[in-house]
């Protein structure tokens, strides 16, 4: 086709593929979770994720409010449970259903952003992206993640979460 551009194209080497492991852990062990940050970080290569929530149980997971599907269509806030995503980066970033302004209320709630951390976003529907500082070890950037889940958690929830780690093959 001449004058035209020509669509990138994908050959199965150019697209990486990823396997999914799932940690359960509560907050006075986070050694399997830190060693997976470790791990990623240890690649180079900046590839891979953690996703962090908490471990809900049915008769929580009953007590969720639950929006009608055109509210959450229109609706300017994300998920009713929090979901953290750690990246090698090192960003990490909060979806939460807590409205705007949610580092002043996890600043009121006990769990503000540790100083030298940069505010990437606040946003009401896309969630926080936050920049740790370069100084911030593995261990306290999880602690702080599962400290602002928990404040923004609009039910009352166990010190119970599942780590999805996305690392590539």
């Amino acid at each position: 086709m001449s004058g035209g551009w020509d669509a990138p194209r994908y050959g199965s080497e150019s697209v990486a593929k990823f396997s999914t492991e799932t940690i359960d852990f509560d907050s006075a062990d986070t050694s399997a979770v830190v060693r997976e940050m470790e791990s990623l970080v240890g690649r180079g290569d900046g590839l891979g994720w953690i996703n962090i929530g908490p471990g809900l149980r049915d008769d929580q997971l009953e007590r969720l409010p639950t929006p009608s599907p055109l509210a959450r269509w229109f609706s300017g806030r994300g998920p009713a449970v929090p979901m953290a995503t750690w990246t090698p980066q090192p960003t990490v970033g909060i979806e939460h259903g807590a409205g705007p302004k949610a580092l002043d209320r996890l600043a009121d709630a006990g769990a503000p952003l540790p100083a030298g951390w940069r505010k990437l976003q606040d946003h009401a529907k896309n969630g926080i992206v936050v920049q740790p500082a370069a100084a911030a070890s593995h261990r306290e950037v999880l602690r702080w993640l599962l400290s602002a889940c928990w404040s923004l958690c609009p039910i009352e929830i166990d010190d119970h979460w599942l780590a999805q780690v996305h690392r590539p093959r």
